[in-house]
């Protein structure tokens, strides 16, 4: 009889006792006490039985196919798979072929009916303990992230295996800073992955393989492994939160059963923050993850190797509401300026649109403008808010007394509410004139809630509010003296920029993202 050996190892059992030479050694000896011919044999090391996609069964399937052989010898059943159904269709699928499954160990052979009930029950078996020791497994790993866990450490960092202190390599963390400094300098993702492959960077899975010598999963080419970038390894960098010394654990949830992975909601996430030492300051983090949403929701591009102009994607025409696009205009002194016109008359013509633009210049100017006139009336309202705070403390008896008769007020309302409530059950006839009553005192009931609480916290509100508005004052105070509006600010300060032509002038309305309510 012609057979095939199949043997598996997973990365939970005891390698020692279960290893593969071993179960090929007990299998050649069944064999050749049989007198059977081996037609061939396949493996699968490090594989899970509870899915059959697996390189050692499709081996199995070509030879099935082909009929090569008359059977399959496993030591157990437990090594052919684990999944009671996957494994029952697979033996179905071999018994259709006319090829039976022999197990060494267990002496059952799936051509006999009368194994047909042992092979279910041992079926049963082997499924409920994949289960549970990967219930198990993923309790304790569940365990060690609530503690803090790294395994492997990204681009920047070095995990001592002594004692597994997490450290900073300057050489890598150089080329992390330069990446967030590039893309806040107005950069997209696909041009710093140019600047970084033209410059020979090297890359992440460079280091990983030649420094650390360890091996991460990739589909790239080997090319990758010396010095190429792709944009999802520059974009992974940018929203690292590990960067800024926070270690978030429980991001996805992984079924090595189903082989499915799902993203864990942030609030059943484990974040440990300053876990390790910072190479991003927090601040600078922030600003990447709000420029990498805004230029996302409006479609900022840039060609390949350079960087987007300051203000794509943030003016629109309200005429017809298309973007502006810039344009290059060259001098004779083949100096540049940056002109920004409606795309709707661009692309369509006057049809459309008229032919209104303006200057890169002239917006710095009106931005700049802008913000001196929202500095001074930041400090205006800061005033404002400690005359408010002062005079509120003066009448520290008369809130006293308020409170106390709205508290009074609070108390009537409650019972009246209790009332109506046993009128209604009592007379059921007018029961819909107490249920508009009821509404009546439970919208009067949370009028006198929102008061109290008005008053109770009013004093800690506007110390807030006060606080809030001096940091951004000191923001804006920092900028304005710096000059110039960086790129970077622009998208973080800039919320839409409106456009309307009126006679022949340009009617411009600037939207910031800082805006104060009274």
């Amino acid at each position: 009889m012609r057979v095939w050996l199949y043997y598996r190892l997973s990365r939970d059992e005891d390698v020692e006792l279960n290893s593969l030479k071993n179960q090929r050694n007990i299998l050649v000896d069944y064999v050749n006490h049989k007198g059977y011919e081996i037609v061939g044999e396949s493996f699968d090391d490090n594989a899970s039985g509870m899915h059959f996609n697996r390189e050692g069964i499709d081996e199995i399937c070509e030879v099935v196919e082909k009929k090569l052989i008359d059977a399959v010898v496993v030591k157990d059943l437990s090594r052919l798979g684990r999944h009671r159904t996957q494994t029952a269709v697979f033996i179905d699928f071999l018994g259709r072929n006319n090829v039976r499954v022999l197990s060494v160990t267990e002496n059952i052979d799936t051509s006999n009916e009368n194994d047909d009930l042992i092979v279910g029950f041992k079926g049963i078996i082997n499924d409920l303990y994949a289960r549970d020791i990967s219930k198990k497994i993923r309790a304790g790993y569940l365990q060690k992230q609530k503690e803090g866990i790294v395994i492997t450490t990204p681009m920047g960092y070095y995990k001592d295996r002594n004692t597994n202190e997490i450290l900073i390599v300057q050489e890598e963390a150089e080329i992390v800073r330069r990446i967030f400094e590039l893309y806040l300098s107005g950069y997209g993702m696909k041009s710093i992955t140019c600047i970084l492959n033209n410059e020979g960077v090297k890359s992440p899975q460079y280091y990983q393989n030649t420094k650390y010598k360890k091996s991460l999963p990739s589909i790239r080419p080997d090319v990758s492994k010396r010095y190429m970038w792709t944009s999802t390894t520059v974009k992974r960098i940018l929203q690292n939160e590990f960067y800024i010394g926070t270690l978030v654990c429980h991001k996805c949830s992984t079924s090595k059963i189903n082989h499915r992975r799902d993203k864990v909601p942030v609030e059943e996430q484990f974040i440990h923050e300053n876990f390790v030492p910072a190479i991003i300051s927090k601040e600078k983090w922030e600003q990447v993850q709000y420029i990498i949403k805004q230029k996302s929701e409006r479609q900022v591009r840039a060609s390949a190797g350079t960087s987007c102009h300051r203000y794509t994607g943030l003016i629109e025409c309200e005429d017809c509401g298309s973007v502006f696009v810039c344009k290059t205009r060259k001098h004779k002194d083949q100096s540049k300026r940056y002109e920004y016109i409606c795309n709707g008359y661009h692309r369509y013509g006057k049809d459309v649109c008229s032919q209104h633009r303006i200057d890169e210049i002239v917006l710095d100017e009106l931005i700049y403008d802008e913000l001196i006139k929202l500095k001074y009336e930041v400090f205006e309202k800061c005033n404002n808010i400690e005359k408010d705070i002062e005079r509120w403390r003066r009448r520290d008896g008369f809130t006293k007394n308020k409170l106390k008769k709205l508290n009074s007020q609070l108390v009537i309302q409650r019972e009246e509410r209790k009332a109506i409530v046993l009128e209604r059950l009592r007379d059921k006839k007018l029961e819909d004139i107490y249920s508009e009553l009821l509404v009546d005192c439970e919208n009067r009931i949370k009028r006198l809630e929102r008061d109290i609480a008005m008053l109770m916290h009013y004093d800690m509100k506007m110390s807030k509010r006060k606080t809030e508005m001096k940091s951004v004052a000191e923001i804006l105070e920092k900028i304005l003296q710096e000059g110039e509006i960086s790129d970077a600010n622009i998208r973080l300060l800039v919320n839409k920029i409106i456009i309307k032509e009126q006679e022949g002038k340009l009617d411009i309305h600037i939207k910031l993202n800082i805006g104060f309510n009274n």
